[in-house]
């Protein structure tokens, strides 16, 4: 069992072989992350910068399509844009048995060289499929000894560090590699692979560009393996590989492809409700049901207790600046929530952020770890529990196991449809966005990308989101 058994079966991977179930999580995940990518390529200034940066740097190779401006460039850098622009508003999915988020990376690789290939919808749902395989898989043989807080607390983050063997099975699936190129292709991502949590800590907008990078550094390990450009046979389990250099040597090999091809990881992810940090979505919506149930108004807590999972000191923090430090602290979140009654990215603005009334709801919230949250679930979800006390004295408690787009809770068409439609609001035509989803699902009878990427240019509005953090350096 090994780096090769893994390129051997994605290499050998065919649409027919992908259960029903896969299929249409595949077109979920596209659709989902489209939405993600034209909003933070419609309302945000690290948004703007990307399609900037990437079509200086290409756009007189026009191979891809950068979402939202229907400009083209050389695929790596469309990868490069559309990874960050999907990962641009913590929209990314997740899979919490292995807290890896597949789709900023493996997408983007995959929709950029399906369209510089003229590939048809059948190869991107299998190139999808594939490299969610393999993301999943890579982060899944890490022993959870050296998963969450041994990770994080050497600064390292995971999903884009097998973000880049996703994104580059994704890649070579999508140029039809034969086995051994494949297996060269996760050698060299496996050279390329980078992540830490500095941004996540400072605010910074590498957070965004963490899964962009991935994205690009999968096109361009496929793109070398294509051409003949050797990489390591054992990128993961070698000497020198992955596994002792992020892991602490601590990976089971035979996760890599035990029971591979008899179902599929991509049908176990779990797709955003909320645009933040999957591990505040429990207590946030655990609040929500409150608030909405006992008809309770935010002039009304007295306090707000929240429990989780886990305590990790950086979701914990109370002092907020940015937006991307907002999406990143559970106080903020909760006392966004109870304010607003909802959680949607106008809780995640310079002006919610700057809200004093926001602010002094912060100090009525406190959060703390409960291990029996962990113990009745597992790995399997990243559960909450919330109790709100009121001003008169009542007190009333809720706990989510499952939050809404876990795939035990999952969205449903009509869900979809409707953050979509959030999503792309003022900025996306209301038929665009009809013919969008209608493409999507029916991605297996589409022989060219060109119509759907098409319709992938938002009317961009100002001013956006982050336009205050940011600003070009005077010449």
């Amino acid at each position: 069992m090994s780096t090769r058994d893994l390129a051997a079966w994605v290499a050998k991977l065919r649409y027919e072989d992908l259960s029903p179930e896969a299929v249409q999580k595949a077109k979920d995940v596209l659709f989902d992350c489209l939405g993600a990518s034209l909003f933070a390529a419609g309302r945000t200034q690290w948004g703007k910068v990307m399609h900037q940066f990437a079509f200086a740097h290409g756009g007189l190779q026009p191979e891809a399509t950068i979402l939202g401006s229907g400009n083209r460039t050389l695929a790596v850098q469309a990868a490069l844009a559309n990874g960050t622009l999907a990962e641009g508003f913590e929209l990314g999915d997740v899979h919490p048995d292995t807290a890896t988020r597949p789709f900023p990376a493996v997408v983007p690789s995959a929709l950029a060289l399906c369209e510089a290939r003229k590939r048809s919808g059948r190869d991107l749902i299998t190139a999808i499929v594939a490299g969610y395989e393999v993301n999943t898989r890579v982060g899944g043989a890490v022993n959870e000894s050296q998963r969450g807080g041994p990770t994080l607390g050497r600064g390292l983050y995971l999903p884009a560090l097998v973000g880049s063997f996703g994104a580059a099975a994704a890649a070579g699936k999508s140029l039809q590699l034969r086995e051994q190129n494949m297996t060269w292709a996760l050698g060299i991502a496996g050279a390329l692979t980078g992540g830490y949590f500095q941004g996540h800590d400072e605010g910074a907008w590498t957070r965004r560009l963490n899964l962009g990078m991935a994205a690009e550094r999968g096109v361009t390990a496929a793109t070398l393996a294509e051409s003949g450009f050797v990489g390591p046979q054992q990128p993961l389990e070698g000497e020198y590989g992955f596994y002792r250099v992020f892991a602490n040597n601590e990976y089971d090999v035979a996760a890599l492809t035990k029971d591979l091809g008899k179902s599929f990881k991509i049908t176990e992810t779990w797709l955003k409700g909320y645009p933040m940090n999957a591990t505040l979505h429990a207590p946030c919506e655990a609040l929500l049901n409150i608030i909405r149930r006992e008809n309770i108004r935010h002039a009304d807590i007295a306090g707000i207790s929240a429990f989780w999972h886990q305590y990790v000191a950086i979701l914990a923090k109370k002092k907020v600046e940015k937006v991307v430090s907002a999406q990143f602290s559970l106080p903020y979140a909760l006392a966004a929530a109870a304010v607003h009654g909802r959680v949607t990215p106008e809780e995640f603005t310079e002006a919610s952020i700057a809200d004093p009334v926001i602010k002094s709801m912060i100090d009525r919230v406190e959060v703390a770890y409960d291990p029996e949250l962990y113990k009745s679930v597992g790995r399997t979800s990243l559960p909450g529990r919330v109790t709100v006390t009121t001003t008169d004295g009542r007190s009333f408690a809720e706990t989510v196991f499952y939050p809404k787009g876990h795939s035990r809770n999952a969205m449903n068409d009509d869900d979809l449809r409707a953050k979509f439609g959030m999503l792309t609001s003022g900025i996306l035509e209301t038929g665009a966005q009809q013919r969008i989803f209608d493409l999507t699902r029916n991605l297996e009878r589409v022989d060219s990308l060109a119509s759907l990427m098409a319709l992938c240019v938002v009317t961009p509005r100002e001013p956006r989101i982050g336009a205050s953090e940011g600003a070009p350096a005077s010449s």
